[in-house]
């Protein structure tokens, strides 16, 4: 299921979690920014989901430990 929403509803989003460490995000290319379309366990599940869902502007890209690491000390981290 996939939905759009205007920026002036008044609907809020919350981050109910990050994704964990080691996890492949399907991400495509949109102008200078990235639309998450699927989030994997792994790089195999990620590139399985992507050969089934065609996107010409696909990447795949893991969640860093930098990354994690960085949500944890500036308090992102879900609790």
């Amino acid at each position: 299921m996939s939905r759009t929403f205007p920026l002036d509803n008044d609907l809020r989003f919350e981050i109910a979690e990050h994704p964990p460490l080691g996890a492949i995000r399907v991400l495509q290319e949109i102008g200078h920014d990235a639309e998450l379309l699927h989030l994997a366990e792994s790089r195999e599940a990620a590139e399985l989901w992507l050969a089934r869902n065609r996107y010409s502007r696909a990447r795949i890209e893991e969640v860093s430990a930098d990354e994690a690491a960085a949500d944890t000390i500036e308090g992102r981290r879900a609790a």
